[in-house]
C-alpha cells in the first residue's frame, strides 16, 4: 500500500518537479490510508471500532486482554514470528503485539482488507490520472 515513484508514473505525474515529489507522495500516502481506514470501519460496531483502535494506539491493556482471550499460543502464530524476523529480534514488546495483533484482527474483522485496500487504491488512481494535467500545470 506504499505510494512510491511508480505510483507516480502509473498516474501521470512522472514529469512532477523533484522538489514537490515527496510531499505529493506524503499527501496520497495519507489520503489512502485515510480512505482505506474509512471503508473498513463501514459496518464495525463501536466495539469493533474501540478495539482496533486500541491495537494500533499500543493500549497495553487492550493488547493483554487481546493475547489472554487467545485460544492459542501467540508464540507459536507463523504471522507473529514473521513480524519478529521482519524486526530482526526475538522477542516481541508492546508494538510488535500491536502490529500482530492488527493482523489478526484485520483477518477476523474484515477477511476481505486486501480488495478494500485494491479497490481505493484505484479509485485515487483514477482520480489522480484525471488530475494529472491540473496538477502538473500548477507544479
Amino acid at each position: 500500500m506504499d505510494i512510491d515513484e511508480s505510483f507516480l508514473n502509473e498516474v501521470g505525474l512522472s514529469e512532477m518537479p523533484e522538489e514537490q515529489k515527496s510531499a505529493f507522495l506524503a499527501h496520497t500516502q495519507d489520503e489512502l490510508e485515510m480512505r482505506v481506514g474509512e471503508k473498513m470501519s463501514e459496518g464495525l460496531s463501536a466495539e469493533q471500532m474501540e478495539e482496533f483502535e486500541g491495537i494500533m494506539k499500543n493500549d497495553q491493556e487492550v493488547i493483554r486482554k487481546l493475547i489472554l482471550d487467545m485460544k492459542q499460543d501467540f508464540r507459536e502464530d507463523e504471522i507473529y514470528k514473521k513480524i519478529l524476523k521482519k524486526h530482526n529480534v526475538e522477542q516481541g514488546d508492546w508494538a510488535i503485539l500491536g502490529e500482530y495483533l492488527s493482523v489478526k484482527w484485520i483477518q477476523k474483522n474484515r477477511p476481505e482488507y486486501r480488495e478494500i485496500v485494491s479497490s481505493v487504491m484505484e479509485n485515487l488512481k483514477n482520480e489522480i490520472r484525471e488530475s494529472a494535467p491540473q496538477i502538473l500545470a500548477t507544479a
